[in-house]
């Protein structure tokens, strides 16, 4: 008791280098738990980005087309009619079901050819899945059977168009054969995902699968469901199609985007890398105070061990010191931590469009970049600084300890 309590005084002596310790330690603590909350920030946004722009929660595909997938084939679609979709649309937590035909495409406005993505949807089921239209900048989105079409304003750029040129978009049928999509432009849109600003074409369902001599045929269903619902709903389909003997597979948004999420996995590996550092910080500032109290307190430190403490006595006195130390440094980065990423996630990073820059370019909104509340990191970053403070004080209290009683006691 007589150790701890000495262990505990002996903080508030060598104020000012505590107190720099302190602060080294929570500004280190700090600086992990906000860029944890903005990396945190962007993988979020980057997902929300996928479901909304591109795959919806679920897609429903003939395993065979998933598997030929990016090559866009126009084999193994899917020839359903609308009982199917009415029935899948009907599933408790299905909020909507968007058919779309993928194909590649050349489009031609006259003068110059790029290719691109072709995408025939049906605006109405369409606009239930993704967030799309809402960023129509200029003009409109099309009605079935119309001979329209809505492309991003990269593109729009890139090719010299404005809303009502007319373009061809040169395509191969199913039996591999060309054809010409002629449509008028309707709407100019400019989302958060690059890929629909600079090569995305969409047209009217009907009008794509005409073109592509394709029939009835979709290339997937896209689907829209409540927020963490998607492997329950997943589950439930693949037994409806096994039952209804389709040869149909429900598919999440993350087998659809394996590529981010393996950049993700690389972030978690980098955050590591950081908390590495964060620990070497903290390590190194309780070992430099752990040595330089025993170095001041060298004759007291034999007084003590003259007057009978033992060794264990005195490194314990040194351990809760550091431990304290440890203790206040990651209450205060805690605490700091907490005022930051409280306001990086209800105001935001940076407000890009106040600056002129468009990071729609990299897939992220493109207002700012908010954080991410990561509650088990603060109690897990306070946990560690304990154990660093303790773990790190060992060796030199133990050295501190271990000096000659009389040595210590005449040192000068």
């Amino acid at each position: 008791m007589f150790s701890f309590k000495l262990g505990l005084k002996n903080l508030t002596r060598q104020k000012r280098r505590n107190v720099i310790t302190i602060l080294v330690i929570a500004f280190a603590f700090f600086g992990y738990l906000f860029m944890d909350s903005v990396m945190g920030g962007i993988e979020e946004m980057s997902f929300s980005n996928i479901k909304n722009y591109d795959t919806g929660n679920i897609q429903v595909v003939h395993p065979e087309y998933w598997k030929d997938r990016e090559k866009l084939p126009l084999e193994n679609l899917i020839y359903i009619n609308q009982d199917i979709v009415d029935s899948i649309k009907n599933l408790d937590g299905v909020l909507g079901v968007s058919p779309e035909l993928r194909f590649k495409a050349n489009l031609n406005n006259g003068i110059d050819e790029v290719s691109v993505l072709g995408l025939g949807i049906s605006s109405e089921q369409y606009n239930e899945v993704f967030a799309t239209q809402n960023y129509i900048i200029e003009g409109s989105m099309f009605s079935t059977g119309e001979s329209k079409a809505v492309i991003g304003v990269k593109l729009a750029e890139l090719m010299d168009l404005k809303v009502n040129d007319y373009i061809t978009l040169l395509v191969r049928t199913k039996e591999d054969t060309f054809n010409t999509i002629d449509v008028e432009i309707s709407g100019l849109l400019n989302a958060p995902n690059p890929m629909i600003n600079n090569g995305v074409v969409f047209v009217p369902l009907d009008i794509a699968q005409q073109g592509l001599n394709v029939g009835d045929g979709v290339s997937l269903l896209a689907l829209k469901t409540a927020s963490g619902d998607e492997d329950k709903i997943a589950k439930v389909l693949m037994d409806s199609f096994k039952n209804k003997d389709l040869d149909l597979k429900a598919y999440s948004w993350r087998e659809s985007a394996e590529s981010v999420i393996a950049f993700s996995t690389a972030k978690k590996g980098g955050a590591g890398t950081i908390l590495s550092v964060v620990l070497l910080i903290g390590m190194i500032g309780i070992v430099n105070n752990v040595i330089l109290s025993a170095l001041e307190r060298t004759a007291e430190i034999g007084m003590m061990k003259a007057l009978g403490m033992r060794e264990w006595e005195i490194v314990f006195v040194f351990m809760v010191e550091a431990t304290g130390i440890g203790i206040l440094g990651g209450l205060a980065g805690c605490l700091i931590g907490f005022t930051g990423v409280g306001l990086m996630a209800k105001y935001g990073f940076v407000d890009y469009s106040a600056m002129g820059v468009d990071i729609s370019e990299f897939g992220l909104p493109i207002d700012k970049i908010y954080g991410t509340w990561n509650y088990p990191a603060f109690s897990f970053l306070f946990i560690l600084s304990i154990m660093v403070a303790l773990l790190s004080s060992i060796l030199p209290a133990y050295w501190a300890a271990h000096k000659d009683p009389v040595k210590a006691i005449y040192h000068r």
